[in-house]
């Protein structure tokens, strides 16, 4: 938090600093793992981004890959989402317009075990990058693996147009290039479930920042030092958003036929440590993975628009709780 900002908020009354963290992006520019980050957001109505070149015009919608624009209402309050209408908003109605809820995550890495299991599952670095690969579902530049599934393609990751160009249903429903159980597939599993899933429904806004200084290149023990992930997920229903995410794409396989196998990055390891990498002519099993990813702390938070903080500035509040909390559990 930069000086400025203290003092702004020591200006507040009532309103103290408990608790800072320092989140500084690492020298390299990516996460503890090696990966850059944040490439799949959603492509939100209204917001401008549709792309100007398309790679296969009347396919990927009005971003490569991503089908139609998610609807605004799934992430600003005010607004109407997948299902037609707004989504459940504080009282009174100044507070609602153009907020949403965050779910806050740190989430620690134990960036040593996780190059200690991909050193012991492979025979050379280049198996450990297309292992670590195949457990993401991109390569280390961002590009993915459905797209370039032998080889890492800085070029194709740098290309807006066609680094997210990508389906799984028709081009690779075994998951022989992309597994179906690797992370970035269960985050946003695109078109590959069956017709009656909307996906739309499901989808959250995140944003990241590494905390903890990189653990030195080729070290694969320890060395006790906090480093990790905090996120941030925006939606405008947390249950049906980020905990199901969270729950079932996340930590449950049965959505994908995967049996009890979880998420191998995140997944909370409760009840399976495995995980499936189809390949032909036989498909191969790892077993034994480590828990690499924690979570260490996490809050749940309504954050208001411009026009609602301007509007508490201005004082327009009494002390009724009833006047600032939620009408219904969003």
């Amino acid at each position: 938090m930069t000086g400025q900002a203290k003092a702004a908020l020591a200006a507040l009354p009532g309103v103290s600093l408990v608790f800072e963290l320092d989140t500084p992006q690492l020298p390299s520019g990516r996460t503890h793992l090696g990966f850059v980050d944040g490439i799949g957001e959603p492509d939100i109505e209204g917001s401008g981004l549709t792309s100007v070149v398309q790679s296969a015009p009347g396919r990927y919608g009005s971003l490569p890959g991503f089908g139609a624009p998610v609807k605004a209402g799934e992430f600003l309050l005010g607004y109407d989402n997948e299902l037609g209408r707004p989504s459940p908003a504080p009282a009174p109605p100044e507070l609602a317009r153009n907020g949403t809820y965050v779910s806050f995550r740190k989430l620690r890495i134990d960036v040593a075990a996780y190059r200690r299991f991909l050193a012991e599952h492979s025979t050379s670095p280049a198996e450990e990058e297309l292992l670590a690969a195949k457990m993401i579902g991109r390569w280390p530049s961002g590009a993915p693996l459905e797209l370039t599934p032998t080889q890492d393609d800085p070029g194709l990751a740098s290309d807006p147009d066609r680094v997210n160009a990508f389906a799984y249903r028709d081009d690779d429903p075994r998951g022989l290039r992309c597994p179906v159980g690797a992370h970035v597939r269960r985050m946003n599993p695109r078109d590959s479930l069956d017709a009656a899933t909307d996906v739309n429904l499901h989808r959250i806004l995140r944003r990241g920042a590494t905390y903890g200084p990189p653990l030195p290149q080729g070290q694969t023990t320890d060395d006790g030092v906090d480093r990790g992930i905090a996120f941030i997920f925006l939606g405008t229903e947390i249950g049906r958003q980020f905990e199901f995410v969270k729950g079932q794409w996340t930590n449950d396989g049965q959505f994908a036929g995967l049996g009890d196998e979880q998420d191998p990055l995140v997944g909370n390891r409760h009840s399976s440590d495995t995980y499936t990498v189809p390949s032909h002519p036989f498909r191969r099993r790892l077993t034994g993975i480590p828990q690499f990813v924690r979570t260490c702390g996490g809050e749940y938070l309504f954050l208001p628009g411009l026009h609602a903080l301007a509007w508490l500035a201005a004082g327009n509040y009494d002390d009724d709780p009833s006047s600032t909390t939620s009408r219904s559990d969003p």
